[in-house]
C-alpha cells in the first residue's frame, strides 16, 4: 500500500494523468462462472482504494461514450470493466488512441491475470510498457513470472517505482 501510496502522490505531483481500471460487475455477470462475486458496481467493495484514488476523476462506463477531447482537467481516469480484460471496455482502445499511444508505466494485480492482459493490449496498441516488480501482485507466482518473461520477448520493460520516480524528476 505505500508504494500505490507513493505512486500516486507522486504522479499528482507531476501531473502525470493515471489511467486505472476498476471491475464494476452486476449480478450475474458470466465472470461469477470463474471467481465468486465480488466488485459490485456502487458497493464499498467495488470501489479503489484510497492509496490509488485521485481528485478529479473522470469515469469510462463498459459502454460506449463520447470521449472528451483532453483530460488536462482530470488527474485520473477510471475504465470500468466487467472482464479481466480492461480492453473489453470500448472506450479502452480510443482513450488510448486519443492519448497518443503513450508510455505506460503498469502496476496492479493480478499479474497473471487483468495486468498481463492490459499490458499486451497496450504493446499490441504500439504503447511502451513498463510493468513494477514492486508494485503488482499474482494469485500465482510461478505463472506470474512466466507472463512476465513473455511481455519481456514482446518489448515490455520491467522496473522498480523508485527507478521510475528518479528517472521522471
Amino acid at each position: 500500500m505505500p508504494t500505490l501510496q507513493s505512486l500516486t502522490e507522486w504522479a499528482a505531483q507531476q501531473n502525470v494523468l493515471v489511467v486505472a481500471s476498476v471491475d464494476a460487475h452486476h449480478p450475474g455477470d458470466p465472470e461469477f462462472q470463474h471467481w465468486p462475486p465480488h466488485c459490485l458496481a456502487g458497493t464499498e467493495g467495488q470501489q479503489k482504494i484510497p492509496e490509488t484514488t485521485l481528485v478529479r476523476q473522470f469515469v469510462l462506463p463498459n459502454h460506449p461514450v463520447a470521449l472528451p477531447s483532453g483530460f488536462s482537467q482530470w488527474q485520473q481516469v477510471i475504465v470500468e470493466k466487467q472482464q479481466l480484460d480492461v480492453f473489453t471496455n470500448p472506450n479502452t482502445g480510443p482513450l488510448i488512441e486519443q492519448l497518443g499511444r503513450p508510455e505506460i508505466v503498469l502496476y496492479g494485480v493480478v499479474t497473471e491475470l487483468c495486468v498481463a492482459l492490459a499490458a499486451k493490449g497496450l504493446l499490441k496498441r504500439g504503447c511502451r510498457v513498463t510493468l513494477l516488480r514492486d508494485a503488482i501482485a499474482s494469485l500465482d507466482p510461478l505463472e506470474a513470472q512466466a507472463c512476465i518473461e513473455k511481455l519481456l520477448e514482446q518489448g515490455a520493460q520491467v522496473a522498480n517505482t523508485s527507478e521510475i520516480v528518479a528517472a521522471r524528476q
